[in-house]
């Protein structure tokens, strides 16, 4: 069976680019233009014909015959123009050839993945770069898909591997003097891997939050101007602005990118006594997502007495906010040397970009950013997390005893490792992970 799809992103364009990949791939470009003899990686310019040799366009085409090629299958790449109805013909077309079948969302690089073209670390940075929005994103995505980072974690494991083989040995071949030396000998060789795995994870801390974007929560009052500040950094409503407090009953997300990161922003609903179920549940709802922010953005109104309640929220993730300083009634904040509050008007975009700046501040201060990490996803921490967990299980065990339990830990441990790069059976991660791929690629 072979499958093809448009690899390049949908919408009128100047040039498309049509991907054919599998055993028929060959038959299919001969079929489309004609051409009795085919050079390999030349860009050959040709007509595209139908089942009715009627000419569908004229474009460019290119074989990769297999095993040297993206998916490692025989691959034809067409380049025509990229209109929709050539599009919309030219895959019509491709679905009469026999065998021949529209691509799943990244089943290109699920083949690829399968005949070990890339392994699973690069076919998830792979999408993580396509998906890059900000240069952090971008680097990182880059680094991990490097071939380097592969290696590190091989090195680890076949060194982990070379340990097993020692206490396998013992096991194999009883010998109470030789099973002591095998404890001590392999000891120190245990705890610097872990010392590694531990740099790695600690290089890593803030890789998700880069690759998904940094939490900011808007918290205040019912009537403090969340709303409009939410729309003011967006540069959009994003969300509804009304004089009637209890407006904002649900979270409302928006990304927005501030000097190079990715942000999530949080309009959250405001803290009052309210009656309202709905209202309640909207206030608990805010509770919940401040316990998972970066950082919070407490929100004052000015002119208004401060609640002592919000107030207490304030902690060293957070930046107090005092709104509306175009309307000149208001209350003096006696505690500015301990809370340094940001006065904006949000309606007028006053005091704007030293907000701004002072987020990206606050989040470069207490979120590292790492140029040698070599995580982009939590399922990588947590193999790390659990190859240090049994290593030291493995470390705890001293005695000739336990030498069967001790190999078992290792086993684990060679087991996390291989999970990274995909050597063990992860079959129940490829449909999660490839979903996310686009149809062509």
């Amino acid at each position: 069976m072979s499958i093809f799809a448009l690899a390049t992103a949908p919408g009128t364009s100047g040039l498309a680019v049509i991907r054919v990949s599998g055993k028929d791939a060959f038959k299919v470009a001969k079929g489309l233009t004609k051409f009795k003899k085919i050079k390999p990686r030349v860009a050959n310019f040709s007509s595209f014909y139908d089942n009715k040799n009627q000419i569908i366009d004229k474009g460019i085409f290119i074989f990769f015959p297999k095993p040297n090629s993206y998916t490692g299958d025989d691959v034809v790449e067409f380049h025509v123009h990229g209109s929709h109805a050539v599009i919309k013909y030219f895959l019509k077309t491709l679905s009469s050839f026999k065998n021949c079948r529209l691509a799943k969302p990244g089943e290109f690089t699920k083949t690829a993945l399968l005949n070990k073209k890339i392994n699973l670390l690069q076919a998830e940075s792979l999408i993580d770069l396509i998906n890059s929005e900000t240069e952090l994103q971008r680097t990182q995505a880059l680094k991990v898909m490097n071939e380097d980072t592969t290696k590190v974690y091989n090195n680890l494991r076949d060194e982990v591997i070379k340990i097993l083989s020692d206490y396998e040995a013992v096991i194999d071949f009883s010998d109470d003097e030789v099973g002591d030396n095998v404890f001590l000998n392999n000891r120190d060789k245990l705890l610097k891997i872990n010392d590694k795995i531990k740099e790695i994870i600690r290089k890593g801390e803030n890789s998700e939050k880069i690759r998904e974007g940094f939490k900011v929560s808007i918290v205040g009052p019912t009537n403090s101007g969340k709303s409009s500040l939410i729309n003011c950094l967006a540069n959009r409503q994003v969300s509804i602005v009304s004089n009637i407090p209890g407006t904002t009953r649900d979270l409302i997300e928006t990304s927005i990118l501030l000097n190079g990161k990715l942000i999530r922003f949080f309009d959250t609903a405001g803290f009052r006594n309210s009656k309202s179920i709905i209202e309640k549940k909207g206030i608990s709802l805010t509770k919940i997502n401040l316990k998972d922010s970066d950082l919070k953005l407490i929100i004052f109104d000015h002119t208004k007495k401060i609640d002592k309640q919000i107030l207490k929220l304030y902690d060293q993730k957070s930046i107090l906010v005092l709104n509306k300083i175009d309307i000149k009634k208001a209350n003096k904040f006696l505690e500015d040397k301990i809370y340094k509050p940001i006065r904006i008007s949000a309606k007028k975009n006053l005091g704007i970009s030293n907000l701004v700046k002072t987020i990206s501040k606050k989040i470069d201060d207490h979120f590292e950013v790492n140029e040698d990490n070599i995580i982009s996803r939590q399922r990588h921490k947590k193999s790390l997390e659990n190859t240090v967990f049994f290593i030291k299980k493995c470390l705890n065990k001293k005695s000739i005893n336990q030498i069967d339990l001790a190999a078992e830990d290792l086993r684990l441990a060679v087991r996390n490792l291989g999970e990274i790069v995909g050597y063990v059976n992860v079959e129940e991660l490829l449909d999660r992970i490839f979903k996310d791929f686009c149809i062509g690629k």
